[in-house]
């Protein structure tokens, strides 16, 4: 029964920890990312999450979004930037933060290269004015509902805590008791062996003091006597004199 509660401890820390060190490794990707680089937002993959943090990107449109989601920021290049066209979503930095409207026009020179993106939210009743290209930074190809809240608090010093330090003391905890049922195994198997082997040497020793004994009440056996029960000649009564 104690092996069994023991086991489903290990099974229970071990589920919490497949669910919570990605995520600890995510976080800690992009809070080390983040600090790195200012002028880009930290990604895994190419992807950036965001966290919206207004509503100006409420409305009726299927990729609309509202305060509180989470948004996913592909980060392009250059040559990319420039395929952008009417419609899309993307982010952009303005006054060093990262602003995620849709495009209303693209502006293009005599030659009609792309020079920069009219963008406007889908909540606001006036454009942004002209976002210039070296300004865009990716463009927006999903969003989940109430998930940027969460990314959000992760980054408070109580989320942290969460999810940075309940997974280590976590891994720390299912590491110190791994390691104690096997020297717990380690050792019951070290005594069972040398439980065998004292029976083994206690059964051969009540074997040996059974030959023993039997050997002990063993009669010693007699001499063999001449032909005919009698002793051999030479022997009876001395020696006999000649006869002349």
């Amino acid at each position: 029964m104690k092996n069994k509660t023991e086991k489903i401890k290990i099974i229970l820390m071990s589920v919490i920890a497949v669910i919570l060190l990605p995520i600890l490794a995510i976080n800690l990707t992009l809070i080390i990312k983040g600090s790195m680089d200012r002028d880009t937002p930290p990604d895994i993959f190419g992807i950036a999450p965001l966290a919206v943090t207004s509503g100006s990107m409420e409305g009726d449109q299927p990729d609309s979004f509202r305060k509180g989601a989470l948004i996913f920021v592909k980060l392009l290049e250059k040559e990319e930037i420039i395929k952008l066209k009417e419609g899309d979503i993307i982010t952009f930095l303005s006054s060093d933060t990262y602003v995620t409207h849709r495009i209303k026009a693209v502006q293009r020179g005599a030659s009609g290269e792309v020079l920069a993106f009219v963008t406007q939210g889908d909540a606001n009743s006036v454009t942004d004015g002209a976002i210039p290209l070296e300004n865009v930074v990716g463009q927006c190809v999903g969003s989940v509902e109430g998930l940027g809240e969460f990314s959000l608090f992760m980054q408070t010093p109580a989320g942290i805590l969460l999810f940075v330090g309940v997974p280590v003391v976590l891994y720390i905890l299912m590491d110190a008791l791994r390691i104690s049922l096997y020297n717990r195994r380690v050792k019951a198997d070290k005594t069972r062996e040398l439980s065998e082997k004292d029976a083994e040497i206690e059964r051969l020793r009540a074997l040996v003091s059974e030959k023993a004994g039997q050997e002990a009440n063993e009669p010693e056996p007699n001499e063999p006597a001449g032909p005919g029960g009698k002793e051999p000649p030479g022997e009876q009564g001395g020696n006999p004199e000649a006869q002349p």
